[in-house]
């Protein structure tokens, strides 16, 4: 009978001593999983452990603007933004620079006269942030180059943009491109995009390596001009960049004159706008 009573002693106190331990160990797991649980619910905001609060596909903390904005990223401080063009160049059909391709280089001129390279910066209220719409008090405004070489090679314009010239910010946000055409006597057939990681203001030589080039030379459609006086133009050609956070960009343009409008003189950028939006 005490051998009896002893077995069940020691089967009580074992299976006692197992809880215990399973208890022990479970309140362990249970905090690990509590801290997994945290981490998750943060992977659901931004996807994979990372908050995207307004879903521009730019971390939070990594973005400029991390609740969102409608504004343009491009826009020039001759009408009111923080943009402005601090070179222009060109190349020839060998790669070689060639600034006398260069229509006009006076970076001192803004919005209201023909030809210069900030009025590609330049959009007039009421349509300064639209994606749809470019405004100009000059139909002429904007960068321009000639489109051929002395050998009837190709030629490449080239701007440099700092899109945080007035120091009011260190870097610039986007994930899209909108590119309007000019209505005068040149177009853009063909631009590329690219980005710096230099964020001092000393900005990056048009040819520095350290530039990464964030699209192709793209297909720029005709665009339309709205009240046939070029004044006012829509129907932009909308470039998906990718997520970007950048304080310099360079822009190239070609015009192989194909489009019908055009004889293929010169090279015209009448507007490039930046803007960050959603991508749910």
């Amino acid at each position: 009978m005490k051998r009896w009573n002893l077995i069940f002693v020691l089967s009580f106190a074992l299976i006692a001593q197992a809880c215990g331990s399973s208890d022990s160990n479970g309140g362990g797991r249970s905090g690990g999983t509590g801290g997994t649980a945290g981490t998750g619910g943060t992977a659901g905001t931004g996807g994979s452990g990372v908050t995207d609060t307004d879903q521009d596909g730019i971390p939070d903390d990594e973005d400029p603007t991390p609740n969102g904005s409608t504004n343009n990223k491009l826009n020039g401080t001759f009408s009111g933004g923080m943009a402005s063009v601090v070179a222009i160049t060109a190349t020839d059909g060998t790669g070689a620079e060639d600034e006398s391709l260069v229509y006009e280089s006076d970076l001192t001129i803004g919005c209201g006269d023909s030809w210069y390279p900030q009025g590609t910066l330049c959009d007039e209220p009421d349509t300064t942030d639209s994606p749809t719409t470019s405004t100009k008090q000059d139909e002429d405004s904007g960068a321009t180059w000639d489109a051929y070489d002395s050998q009837s090679a190709l030629v490449t314009g080239i701007l440099v943009i700092d899109a945080c010239a007035d120091s009011s910010c260190e870097a610039v946000d986007f994930n899209e491109a909108r590119v309007f055409q000019m209505f005068s006597d040149g177009k853009t057939t063909q631009l590329r995009l690219s980005i710096h990681a230099q964020r001092g203001n000393t900005a990056p030589a048009w040819d520095d390596a350290g530039w990464t080039t964030v699209t192709g030379f793209e297909a720029i459609g005709a665009g339309t001009d709205v009240n046939g006086d070029a004044l006012v133009v829509g129907d932009p050609t909308v470039i998906s960049t990718g997520p970007r956070v950048t304080r310099y960009v360079r822009v190239e343009a070609q015009n192989d004159g194909s489009n019908p409008d055009d004889d293929g003189e010169y090279i015209e950028i009448r507007s490039v706008k930046l803007f960050s939006v959603s991508m749910p």
